[in-house]
């Protein structure tokens, strides 16, 4: 359903720094070596604080947008009068409201 890179993402440090990457890789094979390449760059400079949020928040996006689909999910199935359980197509509601809150913290550096 997604075209986008799979997750999870992080905010590049060292020589990676002012870069977003997949934990997964986006790497080629090249003469010499194999390349990582980033999903984004940000620009930094305007205010390191401010920078680094915005990194947090694009790193997160992807499981900003899982969690928030299958929040929609459980919420459909409870309007539809489903029972939501771990056996019922894994709408585990305590999961999805944790993964919620983990996509939250990675998006603002902890805080809620």
């Amino acid at each position: 359903m997604n075209k986008h890179t799979p997750a999870p993402w992080h905010v590049g440090i060292g020589n990676g720094e002012g870069s977003i990457f997949s934990d997964s890789g986006r790497t080629r094979l090249e003469d010499g070596g194999t390349t990582l390449y980033p999903i984004c760059s940000y620009n930094r400079g305007w205010n390191a604080d401010e920078d680094a949020a915005n990194a947090r928040l694009i790193a997160a996006a992807p499981e900003l947008l899982e969690a928030l689909i299958a929040l929609l999910n459980v919420e459909s199935a409870a309007l539809h009068g489903a029972r939501t359980s771990a056996a019922n197509d894994g709408l585990d509601v305590p999961y999805h409201f944790e993964a919620a809150r983990a996509a939250i913290a990675k998006a603002t550096g902890g805080a809620r």
